[in-house]
């Protein structure tokens, strides 16, 4: 066999085990994004990019489920809206916290590190 049959022989070989990969990466991702929404009860909101922001509707929160939805789809109006003086006046958001006793974790959920 000449060196341009086993070039060419080579990167099919190659390039069938990178599309090989890729979609069983894909696949393993998808389903893996499917396991973490089912666990956190997440939605995210799938909206066109043609909707403007006024014609999206604001986040529920029911029955511990929640949907989000972007908040700043322009940047340009976030420059323009921080002001120096806005920077300057501006106050901290409050950090959440959690009381001890607040949530109740199952015991086959807690996770031990050995």
């Amino acid at each position: 066999m000449d060196q341009t049959r086993k070039m060419w022989a080579s990167a099919a070989i190659v390039g069938v085990i990178v599309v090989g990969g890729a979609s069983i990466a894909a696949a393993a991702s998808a389903g893996r994004l499917d396991q973490v929404a089912r666990d956190t009860r997440a939605v995210v909101e799938k909206a066109s990019p043609s909707s403007q922001p006024s014609e999206r509707p604001a986040p529920e929160t029911t029955d511990g489920i929640v949907v989000s939805k972007e908040v700043n789809p322009d940047p340009n109006e976030v420059i323009d809206y921080w002001t120096d003086q806005r920077m300057e006046d501006a106050q901290p958001m409050p950090m959440p916290g959690v009381t001890p006793g607040q949530f109740e974790i199952p015991a086959d959920k807690l996770q031990t590190t050995e």
